[in-house]
């Protein structure tokens, strides 16, 4: 996977571990009530289980697309200003 697409995916697992903590907090303060999806409902430790696991995936992707060296190193750029003689 490239670079950039690590980047990518590491901002979208930020986000999805950002949403899924932010509703486990609104479900344990009872400002909405826990989401029923195929017939089953799921608790508060399910959402932060969720949140775990797209925070790990985040920074994973994260150290993957910004922390890890480029393949391609550019060429050192001669010392600008300095002539020959001075050196």
């Amino acid at each position: 996977m490239s670079r950039e697409a690590c980047k990518f995916f590491s901002g979208s697992f930020a986000a999805l571990a950002y949403v899924h903590a932010a509703y486990a907090v609104a479900v344990s303060r009872g400002i909405i009530n826990e989401p029923v999806f195929l017939g089953r409902r799921w608790g508060v430790g399910f959402m932060w289980t969720e949140a775990a696991i797209y925070s790990a995936l985040g920074l994973t992707l994260g150290y993957l697309g910004w922390g890890a060296t480029p393949q391609e190193q550019l060429p050192e750029a001669a010392g600008f200003g300095v002539d020959e003689q001075s050196a």
